[in-house]
């Protein structure tokens, strides 16, 4: 004659300290936390990992590529409402860095993405004429006070999806 086994009897619920059958029905009964959790978790690593490719532009940066500033923190004399501005590799000499100054400023640190949104870095009115050149240990200590909050390599042309270079810009590397 077969035996029924009571839930409270039964060996997966009573061995160990945590069973994996107590561990699932948890996970189930609180789906919601969990994954509140590992979106939390998932921007984090996200966060962790722009912040890195952020760093390893400023450290080395090349032709092209992008710095998003708080230009008001550079130049006391610009606008300190609209004071958050990209600025455009131009040339890397050595130690110097020769940078194009956007003209399309923000009042909050937006994303690069908002920055070159609807293609804007092709408008003919996107930099201003002057140019801006550090050295790159200035530019890490930017870095680090977070005067430059962040830094983009373009992907050929594109950067998130955007245009951000001519095909003439890029031919000319």
């Amino acid at each position: 004659m077969v035996q029924a086994t009571t839930l409270s009897s039964a060996p997966s619920r009573s061995s160990g300290f945590l069973s994996l059958t107590v561990l699932g029905e948890w996970f189930i009964a609180h789906f919601e936390i969990v994954v509140l959790i590992l979106c939390v978790i998932g921007y984090q690593y996200f966060e962790f990992q722009r912040s890195q490719q952020a760093s390893l532009i400023v450290q080395d940066p090349q032709h092209n590529d992008f710095f998003f500033v708080d230009y008001f923190a550079l130049d006391k004399s610009s606008d300190p409402k609209h004071r958050f501005i990209p600025l455009k590799v131009v040339d890397v000499k050595g130690d110097s860095v020769t940078f194009k100054i956007g003209n399309i400023a923000h009042s909050t640190a937006v994303s690069p993405r908002d920055h070159m949104k609807f293609d804007q870095a092709m408008q003919r009115n996107f930099y201003r004429q002057g140019t801006l050149t550090y050295n790159k240990n200035r530019l890490l200590n930017l870095f680090k006070s977070g005067v430059i909050y962040d830094a983009k390599r373009p992907k050929n042309i594109y950067m998130d999806g955007w245009i951000v270079l001519s095909l003439r810009e890029l031919n000319s590397q």
